[in-house]
C-alpha cells in the first residue's frame, strides 16, 4: 500500500495494513482455489455423464466391481433353510435355551406391574460371540411350552380384570418358533386379550415354513399399526404359505418395509413372483441366491410399473444378462425410486445397461424416453475402495438429479455431441434443435453454446438448411399474396 507522506505511525499502520492484505488476498486465493475445484469436478461429473455409454469409464467401472466383489464379508450367521440340527444338538441347546427362559420370564414378570412389554426374544444377536459348546440357534424343547403358558394365562387374567395388554413389539432372532407357538401368539390378539401397538415385527432365523408362514400371516393381518415386516433367514418353499403372505400383505393398508434376506428365493422363482405381487412399497431381497431365472420374474413384475418405491437385490447372483433386462423393464417404470444391486456378477456391460435405461444417448428421442424417474441407483457396496467408486458414485447421482429437459441439453452442450444428434435430424427441424439450449442453459453459459453452435454450423450442410428455409419463405409470401 502507497504512502502519501504520513507519519512512522501512520507507515507503521500502512505495514500493517498490507500484511492484513496479503492474508485477505491468501483467503481469496484459496476460496478462488475451491472455486476452481468445483469447476475441475463439475466437469468430471459432466464428462462422466456425457462420455460413460462410449467406454470410457470400462476400466473403472470393472475395478470398482472386481474390488466389490472381494470386499463382501460372508456371513457367519447360518441361513435355516441350509442349516440342519447336529446329531448333539440337545446338549448344544442348554445355554441358549437358559437365555430363552429368563427373556421369557421377564415378560411375565413386567406384567405384575405393567400392562405391556415387549417380546424381545434373541440369541446369537450381532456382535455376539458364541461358546464351543452353544448352537447358533435355540431349537424349541417342551420345557419352553410352560413359560409361554404362563405368560397367555397373566394377559387372559388382565383380560378379566377389563385390561388389555399391550404387546410394543416382537422381536425373535435365532430362536426357533413352532407353529404352535404362533398359534398361541395369535389367539391373544383375536380374542381380544392384547393388541400389537408396535410398527415392526421382527422373525429372523425362527425356523418358520409351511404353516408357521400361513400363522404369521393371519397376525400381519390383525396388526393394524404394523409398518416394517421382517422374516430374513426363513424358509419361504411352500407355494400356499407364499400365496398367504402375499395376500395378507397387499390387504394391509399400512405396510411398507418388507425384508426377505436369507430366504433362498432363488432357488423357487414362482414363490419370488408372488411375493412381488404383494406391492410392498420397499421390499429387501438381498441375499437370496436369486439368478437369471429371479430376475425374468423381477423385471416382469417392474415393466408392469407396479406401486413398489424400492427394491433391494444386494449380494444375488445376477450377471449381465439380467441387469439389461432389469433396465429394459425400467424404461417403462414410473414408480420405482431406488434400486440396489451391489455385489452381484456384473461387469461394466452390465452397469451401463442399467446407466443406459436413464441416459440413453443413441438419440435425442432416446434421452426423451428414458426413466427420469429413478432418484438413486447403487451399484457398488460402501465397503469398496472410496478412490475407485466416488467419482463414478457421484456422477452417477448427479446424473439421477436430472430431468428430462436438462438431459437433452446436456446432450448438446458440445461440439461432437450436436454432430451426432444433427445427422439425423429433419433439417425443418434444425433451428429448433439449435434453439432448445438457448433457451435453459443459464445466461452466463449461453455464450459457450453459442460457439459451439457456430463452429458446428461451419460444418454442417447450410445450403441445405437455406434451402429449406427460402422455401418457407417463399410459401409464406404465396399465402399472404392469396
Amino acid at each position: 500500500m502507497a504512502n502519501w507522506g504520513g507519519s512512522d505511525e501512520e507507515i507503521d499502520l500502512d505495514n500493517h495494513d498490507d500484511e492484513d492484505f496479503e492474508s485477505d488476498e491468501d483467503e481469496s486465493d484459496d476460496d478462488d482455489e475451491d472455486n476452481d475445484d468445483d469447476e475441475v469436478n463439475n466437469e468430471i461429473v459432466h464428462q462422466f455423464i456425457r462420455t460413460f455409454s462410449n467406454g470410457d469409464y470400462d476400466q473403472e467401472f470393472d475395478d470398482a466391481l472386481c474390488s466389490d466383489r472381494s470386499a463382501v464379508v460372508p456371513n457367519t450367521r447360518p441361513t435355516q433353510a441350509s442349516y440342519n440340527k447336529p446329531d448333539n444338538w440337545r446338549e448344544r441347546n442348554g445355554i441358549g435355551l437358559t437365555k430363552v427362559k429368563q427373556q421369557l420370564q421377564d415378560c411375565i414378570d413386567q406384567l405384575s406391574y405393567d400392562n405391556g412389554f415387549y417380546l424381545n426374544l434373541t440369541h446369537n444377536g450381532y456382535g455376539h460371540q458364541l461358546m464351543d459348546n452353544e448352537e447358533p440357534i435355540v431349537w424349541h424343547e417342551p420345557i419352553l411350552d410352560e413359560y409361554w403358558d404362563q405368560l397367555k394365562a397373566k394377559i387372559d387374567r388382565k383380560k378379566q380384570q377389563d385390561i388389555v395388554t399391550e404387546v410394543e413389539g416382537i422381536t425373535i432372532m435365532n430362536i426357533e418358533m413352532t407353529k404352535e407357538r404362533l398359534a398361541a401368539l395369535l389367539a391373544i390378539f383375536r380374542n381380544g386379550s392384547a393388541t400389537n401397538s408396535s410398527p415392526c415385527i421382527t422373525l429372523d432365523n425362527t425356523n418358520l415354513c409351511g404353516e408357521g408362514i400361513i400363522y404369521l400371516s393371519k397376525l400381519v393381518e390383525i396388526c393394524s399399526q404394523l409398518y416394517d415386516l421382517t422374516i430374513s433367514h426363513n424358509r419361504m418353499d411352500n407355494m400356499e404359505s407364499a400365496r398367504c403372505l402375499s395376500r395378507s400383505l397387499k390387504s394391509h393398508t399400512g405396510i411398507n418395509q418388507l425384508y426377505l434376506t436369507h430366504c433362498e428365493l432363488g432357488s423357487s422363482p414362482e414363490i419370488l413372483s408372488v411375493i412381488l405381487q404383494s406391492d410392498i412399497r420397499f421390499i429387501n431381497l438381498d441375499n437370496n441366491n436369486i439368478d437369471s431365472l429371479g430376475a425374468a420374474k423381477i423385471a416382469e413384475y417392474l415393466e408392469d410399473n407396479p406401486p413398489i418405491r424400492r427394491i433391494d437385490l444386494d449380494r444375488n447372483r445376477l450377471n449381465d444378462d439380467d441387469a439389461i433386462l432389469i433396465s429394459q423393464a425400467l424404461k417403462r417404470n414410473t414408480n420405482l425410486k431406488t434400486i440396489n444391486m451391489h455385489s452381484n456378477n456384473l461387469t461394466s456391460i452390465g452397469v451401463k445397461a442399467l446407466l443406459k435405461c436413464v441416459f440413453d444417448v443413441s438419440s435425442l428421442n432416446a434421452i426423451s424416453e428414458s426413466n427420469h424417474n429413478l432418484e438413486r441407483l447403487v451399484l457398488f457396496s460402501h465397503q469398496t475402495n472410496e478412490s475407485l467408486v466416488g467419482g463414478i458414485d457421484r456422477g452417477i447421482d448427479r446424473l439421477l438429479e436430472l430431468e428430462r429437459t436438462e438431459k437433452i441439453v446436456l446432450a448438446l452442450q458440445d461440439k461432437d455431441s450436436l454432430l451426432k444428434y444433427l445427422t439425423n435430424v429433419p433439417v425443418e427441424l434444425m433451428p429448433e434443435v439449435l434453439a432448445f439450449p438457448l433457451r435453459w442453459v443459464a445466461n452466463e453459459h449461453q455464450h459457450e453454446h453459442l460457439n459451439i453452435v457456430y463452429s458446428t454450423m461451419r460444418w454442417w450442410n447450410m445450403p441445405m438448411l437455406y434451402s429449406y428455409l427460402n422455401c418457407v419463405k417463399s410459401d409464406a409470401k404465396r399465402k399472404r399474396d392469396d
